[in-house]
């Protein structure tokens, strides 16, 4: 995927490799463990507590079910940032956990209620990520076999290196069911789609659809749409910020596509706001 500034490739909607020319800010939901490892740039972590700064060769761990908030950017040399993002999803936490015998119970849980979980310098972690590094580099992936040996391969060295991880990684509680006029209100800019959405909130896709209708006396997409296209037209016209800098933030991902459904719901196009 490509646009303004961000490149992005994605591997089995698993394994990613991300770069960003100019600084740019994220916000999603994160609905599955992520592992997160900087190739090159800065990369800002953001959470109510403190803000976090990662350089060349730093690795964390996004919980699932959370919240992330972060910004990316190159380092003061003009270096881009580049990372790794690795999906770490229940089946296959489950699948290792079984099939290794590991016990939660045997170790010291892991303490921190933090959305993020920063990882140490280690030789086995710096090992492990390079040699996911270079199947983006030569653009050559592993087989779907491979690919699932080398996610054994990073739960195992994560708690190997930290034993502690074991409470995180294999928690498989499932989240309560949330208000969703709350949630959606609070989070329709995050880069879901509605099978996100109906997972984050505790229910079925089915479910998810015939409440949030019920609710909203329309369907998700045209809501949220809807909804994005308003905050970006607050924005523009009372914070006078440009549509360049508004359309991410507010969760579309082409300008183009972003400035046609601007137009079709106001009856003229962002630009002709800002002029």
């Amino acid at each position: 995927m490509f646009q303004a500034g961000v490149e992005l490739y994605n591997y089995m909607d698993t394994f990613f490799c991300c770069t960003v020319t100019s600084s740019k800010e994220f916000e999603s939901v994160i609905t599955e463990h992520m592992l997160v490892y900087v190739i090159s740039g800065e990369l800002d972590v953001l959470s109510r507590e403190k803000r976090r700064h990662l350089q060349r060769g730093q690795a964390y761990l996004i919980r699932r079910n959370c919240r992330a908030h972060k910004i990316e950017y190159p380092s003061k040399d003009g270096t881009p940032f580049k990372g790794l993002f690795l999906q770490l999803k229940v089946p296959m936490l489950r699948k290792t956990m079984n099939e290794y015998g590991l016990v939660v119970g045997d170790v010291p849980r892991y303490k921190s209620q933090s959305p993020y979980v920063m990882l140490p310098n280690h030789p086995l972690l710096t090992g492990m990520f390079k040699s996911l590094e270079h199947y983006f580099d030569a653009k050559e992936y592993p087989s779907e076999r491979l690919m699932e040996a080398k996610i054994k391969e990073v739960i195992l060295t994560l708690i190997e290196t930290m034993p502690e991880l074991k409470s995180v990684l294999f928690d498989f509680v499932e989240p309560w069911k949330i208000d969703l006029a709350a949630f959606m209100n609070s989070n329709y800019t995050v880069d879901l789609d509605l099978e996100g959405f109906a997972h984050y909130t505790g229910r079925s896709l089915s479910s998810f659809k015939k409440e949030f209708e019920q609710t909203f006396r329309t369907t998700p997409m045209k809501w949220i749409v809807s909804r994005r296209l308003e905050e970006a037209r607050r924005l523009i016209e009372q914070e006078k910020e440009r549509p360049l800098d508004v359309y991410l933030r507010v969760g579309f991902k082409n300008l183009s596509h972003f400035s046609t459904a601007y137009k079709r719901q106001y009856g003229y196009p962002p630009s002709t706001v800002s002029a």
